[in-house]
């Protein structure tokens, strides 16, 4: 908070080791042997110098669906800003899934510590439905807001009931209907803009953190997602051009739940359909690309005309990616692909904070590395939850995030569970699939991942070494994956 003599008070009491109690006295008396000692109250200097926050997630939005990746995509507020940023080109999240991502963004822990291993609602081994994200647990606003900061959450939730988590925040705009897209996203612009304004007023404000939670890119769902057969829409098909992976994937050295996901679950509407409806499947999920990208351009235009983008620590990634075509699968699902694990990750440091020259990065990072690295320029204790922070990265004393692998979770969808590890070195992706077929990419031969190799001699002893690794971290992280239980499509237990 800031009192009426316009000094920060958690900053004064750090900066001059006295009691809040004794400087407000000796404000009050106007002593003036004491202000000298104690700094004054005019000036940059007496203001809390900590960082704004602006940290913007989108929902379905894979790590190549950027112009500044694909020349397909027309993102320019998305180009810009990552021309201004660490542009993290190897990004992962915790779980290709919304809530268990969103669980690990706001926490920091993995889905199987948050306890949201599935979307909330969807139905686990046992017939129960996946709750919500425990009360005993921090959300990033709870840790940001006690310390002095101004808090802000717009949009999509998707974790169940807020409950006691929305104290953590000021301000609060919570979509939790249906999983959070009751609210437009030109809505929450408008919130996320109005807030910035407020900020920015010119007055002494305490540091904020604004969290804005988009729906767009996920509504490529309104497109064969739900009741309604695709039909072709020429004016979505213009100039799309569809993967390499759509024309050579025939599934038969695949796990055998990607073609019964395109045959009796999500993809079923889009199976034996032409090639023009798969074009126009691209073509839409460009379409809500672009206008997330004209959201976002909105919001950072507001935080620049407010006067804070200098002071402002943006952060901008997507909960999770989408198939998009590639290897013939759409939306998400029981897959490791690089297409849903894989998203966009830009940060940009202003110069005050020390950042290092804007570039694109290679260092491989997961979601749970964004509260520690917040919590770190914030001057917090980032030592927190199962990732480490990217503060090093960002300013340049170091060029090695920690990460020589990445590791990601899956369990179910609805109540099809069907549990998943993946574990992704520089070069190689092995998936270890709870039951049935498992995978083996080499992704400097092979980047699309076409060729299954879980079962080719050359490459046993790399598939040996990438599954014991994988059985260390799972026995480190206390994760319980060969416990669980795997179920048919219709909920039914079946055996490993």
């Amino acid at each position: 908070m800031v009192d009426d003599i316009g000094c920060s008070r958690a900053a004064t009491n750090r900066r001059n080791r006295l009691p809040y109690g004794v400087f407000r006295m000796a404000s009050l008396l106007g002593s003036l042997f004491l202000m000298p000692f104690l700094g004054g109250c005019s000036g940059e200097d007496t203001q809390d110098n900590r960082p704004n926050f602006l940290f913007v997630v989108s929902d379905q939005q894979h790590y190549q669906a950027l112009g500044v990746v694909d020349a397909f995509f027309t993102t320019p507020n998305l180009d810009a800003l990552a021309g201004q940023s660490v542009f993290f080109t190897r990004a992962f999240v915790s779980s290709p899934q919304c809530s268990p991502s969103r669980s690990s963004l706001y926490t920091g822990l993995y889905p199987h510590k948050t306890g949201v291993i599935g979307n909330t609602g969807s139905i686990d081994a046992n017939g129960n439905k996946i709750g919500q994200l425990p009360e005993s647990l921090k959300t990033i606003g709870e840790y940001l807001k006690p310390a002095g900061y101004r808090t802000a959450y717009i949009g999509k939730w998707h974790l169940g009931e807020v409950g006691r988590h929305a104290q953590g925040y000021d301000v609060r705009h919570f979509d939790t209907f249906r999983g959070g897209d009751n609210t437009s996203d030109s809505k929450k612009s408008k919130l996320a803009m109005a807030f910035l304004a407020e900020m920015g007023q010119g007055k002494k404000q305490p540091p904020f953190a604004l969290f804005l939670n988009y729906t767009d890119p996920h509504d490529v769902y309104k497109y064969g997602g739900f009741s309604k057969d695709p039909e072709p829409v020429e004016a979505l098909t213009q100039g799309v051009v569809l993967p390499q992976s759509y024309y050579e994937e025939v599934f038969a050295s695949k796990p055998k739940v990607q073609s019964l996901y395109m045959e009796r679950d999500g993809g079923r509407r889009f199976k034996d359909k032409p090639e023009d409806v798969w074009k126009t499947y691209r073509g839409f999920y460009r379409t809500k690309v672009q206008q997330y990208d004209t959201e976002l351009g909105k919001v950072i235009q507001a935080l620049k005309d407010a006067g804070e983008w200098e002071r402002t620590i943006v952060v901008v990634t997507s909960d999770h990616g989408d198939m998009d075509t590639h290897h013939r699968l759409v939306f998400k699902g029981p897959f490791a692909y690089e297409q849903v694990i894989r998203v966009p990750l830009m940060i940009r440091v202003p110069s005050r904070f020390g950042a290092a020259t804007p570039r694109k990065e290679n260092a491989m990072t997961v979601n749970v590395d964004i509260l520690p690295t917040i919590l770190d320029f914030a001057s917090l204790p980032a030592a927190v939850g199962d990732g480490a922070s990217l503060k090093p990265l960002l300013l340049g004393t170091s060029n090695d995030s920690g990460r020589k692998e990445v590791v990601v979770e899956y369990y179910n969808k609805q109540k099809w569970v069907h549990p998943i590890r993946v574990i992704r070195s520089d070069r190689y992706k092995y998936a270890d699939h709870l039951v049935g077929m498992d995978e083996l990419y080499d992704l400097q031969q092979d980047p699309s991942e076409i060729h299954n190799l879980v079962d080719d001699q050359g490459y046993n002893r790399v598939r040996e070494q990438l599954s014991r690794r994988l059985g260390a971290w799972i026995d480190e992280h206390s994760d319980p994956f060969y416990q669980l239980q795997a179920t048919n499509m219709a909920g039914e237990p079946v055996a490993p």
